[in-house]
């Protein structure tokens, strides 16, 4: 009887342990190594003057737009984030474990360091505005997309001209990381 008992506790122990094994693979998420990302140039429509914001979006330098480029790689870089950070490759060149992060500049202003300094009260106000959107570059799927906006109105000594785009690289890998973590997400049932 005893015997009985205890090989019925057993298939139930089986059993429930099975059951609850399976169920917790159906529920998460398989979630995808990324081997790199790649951070494309970001676009700007020069022709587009309808607003103040699209027309300075449109004066942005290109040299500029580098800058952009160089200071993510190099903050997302620092970050460890991802094992390779670099410029984006070919576009239509699909590469498995990929993210490629880019968009389009909707606003720029420019700042002035000495405008903080002998103004203050915001003048010389630096502003980078983008819509951000990131991308498997293999599937091209789209994981998300946000604007994402880095204002500098003041600082020490009027603040210095690079620390906007640090600070914009570290709002992008912010939501480089929602995203992803969205995108893994199983759907609700």
């Amino acid at each position: 009887m005893r015997f009985r008992l205890h090989l019925a506790s057993l298939a139930a122990t089986f059993i429930f342990f099975t059951l609850g094994f399976a169920a917790s693979e159906t529920e998460t998420p398989v979630k995808k190594t990324w081997s790199a990302l790649e951070i494309a140039l970001f676009d700007v429509n020069r022709e587009d003057v309808s607003t103040e914001e699209a027309e300075r979006a449109g004066s942005i330098p290109p040299e500029m737009l580098e800058a952009i480029q160089r200071g993510m790689i190099g903050e997302i870089s620092r970050a460890q984030a991802f094992p390779a950070v670099r410029k984006a490759t070919d576009p239509n060149t699909a590469e498995e474990g990929v993210l490629v992060i880019g968009g389009k500049i909707t606003d720029f202003k420019g700042g002035s360091r000495a405008a903080r300094i002998m103004v203050g009260w915001g003048a010389g106000g630096q502003k980078i505005e983008a819509e951000c959107v990131l991308k498997d570059k293999a599937t091209g799927r789209v994981l998300g997309t946000e604007t994402i906006v880095d204002r500098k109105v003041a600082g020490w000594a009027g603040g210095d001209e690079t620390k906007g785009i640090h600070d914009f690289a570290e709002k992008v890998l912010a939501f480089i990381n929602r995203a992803i973590e969205t995108a893994e997400k199983p759907a609700s049932k």
